[in-house]
């Protein structure tokens, strides 16, 4: 069996943002004290914004998805995760199923931790979501940093 290769460590703010999990309060994040992060690779390189990530809550933020870009690397999570399209039009393509939904304006998805998913923008403005991954976004093995899908990707070519 190949040895799985391991080159990053979690971020030190995965379950500490905005605060450490000794010091709970309640906390208002403005847009200007959201943490920018970087999904993505090649072309489809993505900021995010950030609002939070505590012991209970691995990630919410805003995710976008500028006309013609997907996400990449294909993403899955040790928890589940729910999106809330605020603006746009995103079509979710699981790559082992090949299901495919669409979210418009004001739908709500929810991916089971586990799922594989692909994210695609086929129209001509940007898809804007709220993602929220519970209880965490990432773990120590398989669904780690390094996420690797392992087998070819099939691509949803909205016919």
């Amino acid at each position: 069996m190949a040895e799985k290769k391991k080159n990053n460590k979690m971020p030190e703010w995965i379950g500490a943002y905005p605060y450490k999990k000794d010091k709970k309060r309640p906390v208002v994040i403005r847009k200007e004290g959201r943490k920018p992060l970087i999904y993505g690779r090649g072309n489809n390189l993505d900021t995010t914004p950030l609002s939070i990530s505590t012991d209970k809550i691995g990630y919410l933020g805003e995710y976008t998805v500028p006309p013609g870009s997907y996400f990449d690397p294909p993403d899955i999570h040790p928890g589940d995760e729910c999106y809330y399209c605020l603006e746009g039009t995103a079509h979710l393509f699981n790559p082992e199923s090949g299901e495919v939904v669409e979210l418009n304006p004001g739908d709500a998805l929810l991916i089971p931790k586990g799922t594989w998913h692909v994210g695609f923008n086929f129209g001509d403005k940007n898809f804007r979501l709220l993602a929220l991954v519970a209880p965490s976004i990432w773990s120590e093995d398989d669904m780690g940093l390094d996420v690797n899908y392992g087998k070819k990707q099939a691509f949803y070519k909205g016919e």
